[in-house]
């Protein structure tokens, strides 16, 4: 329904008083709205571009599948564990004990490395300065 201004004053006073004329100017501003939307998107389809998309519409789809694939994930790794929660705590206890201790063996291994080094080093500025150094 496009019509001029011209055109819409004409059929306005040809209805004539009884006309709803919140309704008729209701009506033209939604055929108007929709005439200029469908015709921006055609002149931009064929100039092969497109309307620019607000941030929530990229964000939410994306924010949506992680969250499934989360999901997913964890039903998977609760359907294939190879033991239960409790076997699996236990052993990764065990196990960081066991680190713990290699850690702090070697910790103590390299200490009194480096202590007999630095006295093997001190007890031999001792002996080159108590030594007379002939003239």
């Amino acid at each position: 329904m496009d019509l001029s201004a011209g055109q819409l004053i004409e059929l306005l006073r040809a209805k004539g008083e009884d006309m709803d004329w919140k309704k008729s100017l209701q009506t033209f501003n939604d055929s108007a709205r929709s005439s200029y939307d469908n015709s921006v998107n055609s002149l931009l389809d064929r100039m092969g571009l497109e309307q620019k998309r607000s941030t929530m519409e990229v964000i939410l789809p994306a924010l949506g599948i992680f969250g499934a694939g989360m999901a997913v994930g964890a039903a998977l790794g609760v359907l294939f564990a190879p033991k239960r929660g409790e076997e699996i705590r236990s052993d990764l206890g065990s196990q960081i004990g066991q680190l713990r201790e290699r850690g702090y063996e070697s910790y103590e291994q390299l200490r009194s490395r480096g202590a007999t080094e630095s006295l093997g080093a001190e007890t031999q500025q001792e002996s080159t300065q108590a030594t007379p150094q002939a003239e």
